[in-house]
C-alpha cells in the first residue's frame, strides 16, 4: 500500500476530522490499483515494442524469400557462340546439359507468300465468290475454314477471314496501280497453305481453273487476279557434320535446356557449361543473404547478458523458431540429387564462431570438379534419372517428397505392370504411341514418367528441391496467412487486446474505489462532526455549571 504523504494531515477543518479526504482517497486508491496499472502499462509497451520488432521480421523474411527467388533464377550455366550467325541461350537450367557444338546454318527457314494482284478497277469493296472456304496446311494439323456471305464476300471481308487463321496473315495493299492480297504463313513448309488451299483462295476470287493470270475475263477471272507464289522453306543445318531440319529459325529441341536461333548463312561453334566462377557467384550471393537474415535475428533475439540491452525480440518463441532453421542451414540435408543426401559442408561452406557462414574457395573448386551434381543441388529443383529415354515430371502445385526411388517396367506381364517406391503405377499410352506412367499414391504422388521405348526396364528416378527453393518455400510457409509470423502477430494483437481491457477495468475500479471511499470517510465526517457538537454542548453545560458556583 502507498505511504500516506504528511501533508494529508491538516488541522484547517474545526468542524470534523481534520484531514484532507480528497487526497486521502486519492492515495488510498492509487495504493489499490498502481501496481497492477505500471504492470499491465509495461506490458502493453513490451507487446508494441515485439508487434513492431515481429513486422520489422517479416520485412526481413520477405527480403530473405525475393533473394532466394532470385537466386535460384539466375543462371549459372554460360552459354556463347563465337559468331552472330547462330545463338544459344540457357531457358531451363534444370534440364540443360553441357553443349560443344559446330553448327553450320545452310539456309533459314522462311515463310510462303502468296500474292494476288488485280486490275486497276478491283476496290476493297469488290465483291467476291460467297460460299465456304477450306484451308489446311502442308502438315495437314491446321484446318480451318470460314464462310463468305453478303456480309463478308469482298476483299476486305476475305483479308479480315484470314486474319482470324492462326498461322496466317493477310494483309490487302494498295500498289498504286491496283490493289494486292498478299497472304503470308508461318516459317517452314510443313506450315505453308497446301495446293487444294490455294485453288479455295483463288476461287473465293473467282478465279477459274485454267484462267490466264494477269488478264480479265468475265468468266474465267473477272477481277483481273495475277498470282504468285514464294515457297516456304525448312531451315538447313549441319551439327557436328549431321544434317538437321528446322521448321522455324528459332528452336529449343536441339539441345536440352537451350534455345537456339539462326540469323544467317554462316557456322558458329556453340558452348555452353556451368562454370565453377558463376557457381560460385551465386553461392557467394546466397551466402551473403542468409548471413544478413542470421545477423538481424542474432541482435533481435540477444538476451541482454551482462548488462547489453536486450533484443526486441529476446525470448520470443517465433524468432527463436526461425533462428534455429536458419543456423542449421549448412548441416540440413538436401535430398533428391542422387543416392546420398548431399550437405554444404560437403562444398566447403563452413560455419564461423560469429554464426556467418564462409565458403573455402579451394575446396568448394574440388568439390565442383568431382561432383557438378553439387550445383543443381543449391540452386536448381529437378527431376532425373539415369536412364536418358525417361521424360519425367510432376504436379508443380504439390510436388513429390524428395528423395529417389526404384522404378521397375515389367512388359512381359500381362497385362503391364510398374512400380515406383513399391507403390503400383497407372500404365496408359500417349497420342504419340509412348508408354505413360503415372504415381497416384504415397511420396511419389503426381510424378509422371513417358518412357522412351517400351521395354522392360529397372531404373531410379529422382526429384530434387534445390535448397534455394526450400528456403523460398519455406520464406512462403512463414508469410502465408496461416503462417507461424502470421500466428505469432495474431497473438500479439490478442495480448495487447487484452492488457488494453485491463488499463480499462482498472479506470472502473478506480472510480469505484473513489466513490466508495467519499462514501465512507462522508459518513465517518458526519459521525465525528456530531460527536463534535455533543463534545462542545457538554462542555458548554460544564463551563456554565462552574461558572454559577
Amino acid at each position: 500500500m502507498a505511504e500516506i504523504k504528511t501533508d494529508v494531515l491538516s488541522t484547517v477543518s474545526s468542524s470534523g476530522s481534520g484531514l484532507q479526504l480528497k487526497s486521502l482517497t486519492s492515495s488510498l486508491v492509487e495504493a489499490a490499483t498502481s501496481g497492477e496499472r505500471t504492470l499491465t502499462e509495461r506490458q502493453i509497451e513490451d507487446t508494441n515494442t515485439t508487434i513492431s520488432a515481429m513486422g520489422q521480421l517479416s520485412q526481413q523474411v520477405g527480403l530473405f524469400k525475393s533473394s532466394m527467388a532470385s537466386i535460384a533464377e539466375a543462371a549459372s550455366r554460360t552459354a556463347t557462340s563465337s559468331s552472330n550467325d547462330v545463338s544459344i541461350e540457357v531457358t531451363e537450367e534444370a534440364n540443360a546439359a553441357d553443349v560443344s557444338a559446330v553448327v553450320k546454318v545452310l539456309g533459314l527457314a522462311s515463310a510462303q507468300i502468296l500474292s494476288f494482284r488485280f486490275d486497276a478497277s478491283v476496290t476493297p469493296s469488290t465483291a467476291i465468290k460467297q460460299g465456304l472456304v477450306s484451308l489446311n496446311t502442308v502438315a495437314g494439323d491446321s484446318a480451318a475454314s470460314f464462310d463468305l456471305d453478303s456480309n463478308n464476300a469482298t476483299l476486305t471481308g476475305l483479308t479480315e477471314e484470314l486474319n482470324k487463321i492462326e498461322g496466317i496473315s493477310a494483309s490487302l495493299l494498295d500498289t498504286g496501280t491496283g490493289y494486292a492480297l498478299i497472304i503470308k504463313s508461318e516459317d517452314g513448309t510443313g506450315n505453308a497453305l497446301n495446293p487444294a488451299s490455294i485453288n479455295e483462295i483463288k476461287s473465293a476470287l473467282k478465279m477459274a481453273n485454267g484462267a490466264s493470270d494477269g488478264q480479265v475475263n468475265e468468266q474465267q477471272n473477272p477481277l483481273g487476279v495475277a498470282s504468285a507464289e514464294t515457297e516456304a522453306q525448312n531451315a538447313r543445318l549441319l551439327v557436328d557434320g549431321v544434317a538437321v531440319q528446322r521448321s522455324s529459325n528459332e528452336f529449343e529441341d536441339l539441345f536440352a535446356g537451350h534455345k537456339i536461333t539462326l540469323n544467317a548463312v554462316g557456322t558458329s561453334t556453340l558452348r555452353s557449361s556451368d562454370t565453377s566462377a558463376s557457381v560460385k557467384d551465386r553461392l557467394s550471393n546466397f551466402l551473403a543473404t542468409v548471413n544478413e537474415l542470421k545477423s538481424y535475428l542474432s541482435e533481435a533475439t540477444q538476451r541482454g547478458i551482462n548488462g547489453a540491452k536486450p533484443g526486441p525480440l529476446a525470448g520470443d518463441i517465433a524468432a527463436q523458431s526461425i533462428q534455429n532453421r536458419i543456423r542449421n542451414i549448412a548441416t540440413q540435408p538436401i535430398t533428391g540429387f542422387g543416392g546420398d543426401p548431399l550437405y554444404l559442408a560437403q562444398i566447403g561452406v563452413q560455419t564461423e564462431r560469429d554464426g556467418t557462414l564462409t565458403l573455402n574457395a579451394e575446396r568448394f573448386e574440388r568439390a565442383l570438379e568431382e561432383n557438378p551434381e553439387l550445383a543443381n543441388a543449391l540452386f536448381t529443383t529437378k527431376y532425373s534419372s539415369p536412364n536418358a529415354d525417361l521424360s519425367i515430371r510432376g504436379l508443380s502445385f504439390a510436388p513429390p517428397k524428395p528423395g529417389t526411388y526404384d522404378l521397375v517396367y515389367d512388359k512381359s506381364t500381362d497385362p503391364e505392370t510398374a512400380t515406383l517406391d513399391g507403390q503400383s503405377l497407372t500404365i496408359s499410352t500417349n497420342s504419340n504411341g509412348n508408354v505413360v506412367l503415372r504415381s497416384n499414391d504415397g511420396d511419389t504422388r503426381g510424378v509422371m514418367i513417358t518412357l522412351g521405348t517400351n521395354e522392360t526396364l529397372t531404373t531410379t528416378v529422382s526429384y530434387g528441391q534445390s535448397l534455394a527453393d526450400q528456403l523460398q518455400d519455406y520464406g512462403d510457409t512463414l508469410l502465408g496467412t496461416s503462417g507461424l509470423l502470421a500466428r505469432r502477430e495474431t497473438d500479439l494483437d490478442k495480448d495487447l487486446l487484452e492488457f488494453e481491457t485491463k488499463i480499462e477495468d482498472l479506470d472502473s475500479k478506480v472510480e469505484q474505489l473513489t466513490a466508495r471511499y467519499n462514501t465512507q470517510f462522508g459518513r465517518m465526517e458526519a459521525v465525528i462532526s456530531s460527536l463534535k457538537r455533543t463534545g462542545e454542548y457538554m462542555q458548554s453545560m460544564m463551563d456554565s455549571w462552574i461558572a454559577s458556583k
